[in-house]
């Protein structure tokens, strides 16, 4: 029963109305006792720093934020970390006092790597947008021996040149590289909208082979054409939803200082998305 002593915690973006966090996170709140409550908040780009000061008033316990948010923030609260400061992104906030703000892009997605004990020595990200910013530099902070590679090769390289400035390793191409730098990697990280909206992939299914963990970071649908022929190839997968799940557990950590139930939250996420869906199947 939702009370005065309630935590309250959020989502913001525009739009936000497809976000499957609430489901996760109340999944999770139940399935330890724990008297929080997290819901999904329109707000609209001018209206950010109103609803940040409202959440700060209110007493709200933290929030989580998608687009078009993420850089705007950056001046918005009192500290970033590491992260969110390479990045210029923040996704989470914790609210105790200050607004201190985090980027879990990174950190979660190798978390979910290092969980299905990915092999990320040679590391190739395909993609230089906000979620491969972060993605590659948290693969370098690892040690990997790490390719950019992006279809405007110029965001590849000015990537590559600012991890490089951090005393870390990183080379960048344009997809014509694709070929030859996936031959030798070990580990790829998908983070473009390919795959998002259609059965279309970067990545011809001939590169894969099963020696290699393919992550893709599109969580629209299950198993992305990316993912599908990687399985098809043997690989290790990891796909959207548990690079979802994984940031998931790092907010819900650092919110509640519980360790975060993970069974509940890979489930929850799951039949969210079968009911989601069956809903647009039935809509067609």
């Amino acid at each position: 029963m939702i009370t005065a002593k309630t935590k309250l915690l959020a989502i913001i973006g525009d739009p936000v109305q497809h976000s499957l966090s609430p489901i996760m996170r109340n999944a999770s709140f139940e399935a330890l006792g724990l008297d929080y409550l997290y819901v999904a908040l329109h707000v609209k780009k001018n209206d950010l720093e109103a609803a940040v000061r409202g959440m700060q008033a209110l007493g709200f316990r933290g929030f989580n934020a998608t687009m078009p948010h993420k850089k705007a923030l950056c001046n918005l609260v009192d500290e970033i970390d590491e992260f969110a400061d390479f990045c210029q992104a923040v996704n989470t906030v914790d609210i105790d006092g200050t607004l201190y703000g985090y980027n879990t892009d990174g950190p979660g997605t190798l978390d979910a790597l290092k969980a299905v004990h990915a092999d990320t020595s040679h590391a190739v990200v395909l993609g230089a947008g906000g979620a491969g910013r972060a993605i590659a530099y948290a693969l370098a902070k690892d040690g990997s021996d790490l390719t950019i590679l992006n279809r405007d090769a110029s965001k590849a390289s000015e990537l590559a040149d600012k991890i490089r400035k951090a005393g870390l390793k990183a080379k960048s191409g344009g997809l014509d590289r694709l070929d030859a730098e996936v031959k030798k990697a070990t580990t790829l990280c998908h983070v473009t909208p390919v795959g998002m909206h259609d059965n279309a992939t970067i990545v011809p299914a001939k590169l894969l082979r099963a020696d290699l963990t393919v992550m893709d970071a599109v969580y629209k649908k299950k198993d992305t054409k990316l993912i599908t022929n990687a399985k098809k190839a043997g690989c290790i997968t990891v796909p959207g939803l548990q690079m979802l799940l994984y940031q998931g557990r790092l907010s819900f950590e650092r919110w509640t200082g519980k360790k975060a139930p993970m069974d509940v939250m890979e489930k929850a996420l799951e039949n969210a998305f079968k009911t989601n869906e069956s809903d647009r199947s039935k809509k067609i």
